[in-house]
């Protein structure tokens, strides 16, 4: 599988693994944490990236359960 998770520090990826969004969200820019508010705030558009290949890849990486 091809990621670019080499470029995401090791605190960052562990924060995401233990479910801490604030540290995740704490890393991005101002720009990218407002559009990443903005997906989690719409439930359409939610749903729809959690259906997503590259979604449920991310979550097999990070350790996390999905259901389907």
């Amino acid at each position: 599988m091809n990621n670019n998770f080499d470029k995401i520090d090791k605190k960052t990826l562990d924060a995401a693994r233990r479910g801490d969004t604030n540290a995740v969200l704490g890393t991005l820019n101002d720009s990218d944490r407002k559009k990443i508010e903005e997906v989690l705030s719409d439930k359409d558009k939610l749903k729809q990236i959690l259906n997503s290949d590259t979604a449920k890849n991310l979550i097999k990486i990070l350790g996390g359960k999905q259901n389907g």
